[in-house]
């Protein structure tokens, strides 16, 4: 891939060892832009209208109550936070409006590239446990009315979307059916198809 066919993403830390684990994981990818400065990361996105990929370090952030505001007020710039311990109840209220994506400052490799991907085609990501927690908290307390897409799907598929509605992870649903975790994810992507969405929150919501 030429310079010119990259996307530019920008990196937001303060960490020399964070600083690295990014660089390597996308540096045959994208084009980065490392800033360790929050003044001058706010003052590039006053300068910059054109749409913009950042990446940032809640840990290198000196207020968030204070910059969260200012940072999404920059509709133009997509959003991606991480945190070395990320925390579910905190999480829950930094997502929203640009804010696209909450995950461990140290993911792998293959799931930050796969993070990205996800992104650019639209959608949000959360690390698993603030997924289970949003389901749980917020949606759990579904409707006893069948949603619209069930007869379509197989007895086990109906048993697991049901799982996912109630806040259970792939680990418990496969526990819980004696089934291996990578046939509970085969099971999930057809369920997705045939209810047409894209992640388990929006599967759960079906059932609100």
């Amino acid at each position: 891939m030429s310079d010119k066919d990259m996307k530019t993403i920008l990196l937001y830390t303060k960490q020399d060892a964070l600083k690295k684990h990014w660089s390597d994981a996308l540096k045959e990818q994208y084009k980065l832009k490392i800033i360790d400065s929050q003044d001058e990361l706010l003052e590039l996105l006053k300068e910059t209208t054109t749409p913009l990929t950042v990446m940032v370090d809640e840990d290198s952030i000196s207020n968030l109550r204070e910059t969260l505001p200012q940072l999404k007020k920059h509709t133009h710039a997509t959003l991606l936070f991480f945190k070395s311990v990320p925390e579910v109840q905190h999480a829950s209220k930094v997502i929203g409006k640009n804010v696209k994506a909450y995950e461990n400052a140290f993911i792998h490799k293959d799931n930050l590239l796969l993070l990205l991907q996800k992104v650019q085609e639209g959608k949000s990501w959360l690390f698993a446990d603030l997924t289970h927690y949003i389901i749980s908290k917020f949606i759990q307390d579904h409707s006893s009315d069948e949603p619209e897409f069930m007869p379509q799907l197989t007895q086990t598929e109906k048993d697991i979307a049901i799982m996912v509605a109630n806040g259970l992870s792939n680990k418990e649903i496969a526990q819980a059916k004696g089934i291996a975790l990578s046939t509970v994810k085969g099971h999930l992507q057809h369920i997705f198809k045939k209810a047409g969405v894209s992640d388990r929150i929006s599967l759960a919501l079906k059932f609100k």
